[in-house]
């Protein structure tokens, strides 16, 4: 029985497509509407053992729905996929606002949080096997300038997720991230749209103030953008039995991209 965050495109529904292929149960949660009706249309002709709830899981009791639905349907949580995160308006900490980080902050890192809160106590409670994905980014393992919220919330995912290895590999239960590089998902899609629109008002500016932001390079040993599936397919392996101790790991999936 899987929970995902974050499950209407991208690596999330990539994620949910393979694990419904494979037979599993689902509950699913993602706060863009539309995507998600269309995600569930596509599920449902896979699996009928698909709830998809529409929740923006930076609200603490927006978490507890989620998996109090998971666990009230069917008693059990075997895998939580904690996927939900923005990248927010890149910006450098002397121009970042507030507001934004604490954005950025509250659905990529709070989230995990609540939803692990929530969903541990019921894996302790039913015993076996269970097992924790979080998904971070190669930004959690680097920096990336002029991004401060973002980077700093995908470092932070990485401490809670080796944290919670070390508090819960007592009672079966395994917990690992996966960071991947640049992969072709709707918010690379829409980073990409936003930098070609601060490059093109830049243009138009005599004199900007700031250095320009350029779109980001691929910068990894294959140089190219990966499918929502290359890294769905970690995803999975890590929930699997054939990890079975793999606990605390970043797993950079990433084409190389620390290699530099």
């Amino acid at each position: 029985m899987f929970v995902i965050t974050g499950a209407a495109g991208g690596i999330g529904f990539a994620t949910a497509h393979r694990a419904a292929e494979e037979g599993a149960k689902l509950v699913l949660a993602d706060r863009k509407e539309e995507m998600s009706k269309t995600a569930l249309e596509k599920l449902m002709k896979i699996t009928s053992d698909v709830t998809f709830l529409i929740l923006d899981l930076s609200a603490e009791e927006n978490c507890k729905e989620l998996i109090d639905t998971a666990w009230n349907k069917y008693g059990r949580i075997d895998v939580l996929i904690n996927n939900a995160g923005i990248t927010g308006i890149p910006a450098p900490v002397h121009t970042m606002g507030t507001q934004m980080f604490m954005e950025v902050m509250a659905c990529n890192v709070y989230s995990a949080f609540f939803c692990s809160h929530y969903a541990l106590a019921h894996m302790i409670e039913q015993g076996g096997a269970s097992c924790v994905v979080n998904v971070s980014s190669v930004a959690g393992l680097t920096g990336f300038p002029g991004h401060s919220a973002y980077v700093t919330s995908k470092h932070a995912l990485s401490g809670l997720t080796k944290n919670m290895a070390m508090d819960y590999a007592k009672y079966g239960i395994r917990v690992n991230a996966v960071n991947p590089g640049t992969t072709d998902t709707p918010m690379y899609q829409e980073a990409l749209a936003f930098l070609s629109t601060k490059k093109a008002a830049q243009a138009k500016e005599t004199t900007p103030s700031d250095k320009p932001i350029c779109p980001p390079k691929i910068v990894s040993a294959q140089a190219r953008v990966a499918a929502a599936t290359e890294v769905s397919d970690v995803i999975l392996f890590l929930a699997s039995d054939e990890a079975s101790n793999m606990t605390g790991t970043t797993v950079p999936v990433d084409g190389g991209f620390v290699c530099f």
